[in-house]
């Protein structure tokens, strides 16, 4: 049982300012969850204040698949990346507008455009 909240206060507070300054100049912020001090008991506190919003991201295609699930508050996403056998090995808090491995690059993009360039030539559209 946690007699002291003033570690979860501070790192909530942490996250609000994060937020500010992802707001005013687009910079995320990123938070390991096990690795920031906090007591196990802390560290469900952390997450569960910041609850599940609406959105789900699963990231599959690695050794190490992630799911990122965006908290109550937007902007706050919470990842969980787990090993083969579908373990969580660790918890991330981003501030992010979407968390930046889900982002889809350049590259992909290209390819994407070569893909849907063969699929226009094949169906004669």
């Amino acid at each position: 049982m946690i007699e002291d909240y003033s570690n979860v206060r501070a790192v909530l507070a942490e996250l609000k300012g994060a937020l500010k300054t992802l707001r005013t100049t687009g910079e995320g912020y990123t938070i390991y969850v096990e690795k920031i001090g906090l007591s196990e008991e802390e560290q469900v506190e952390v997450l569960q204040t910041l609850g599940k919003g609406t959105v789900t991201i699963d990231f599959r295609e690695t050794d190490q698949p992630v799911t990122w699930q965006e908290s109550q508050f937007p902007g706050i996403w919470v990842g969980t990346f787990k090993n083969a056998r579908n373990d969580g090995i660790l918890h991330t808090i981003e501030v992010a507008y979407y968390p930046e491995l889900a982002k889809t690059y350049d590259e992909d993009m290209i390819q994407a455009e070569d893909d849907l360039q063969s699929w226009i030539e094949a169906s004669q559209l």
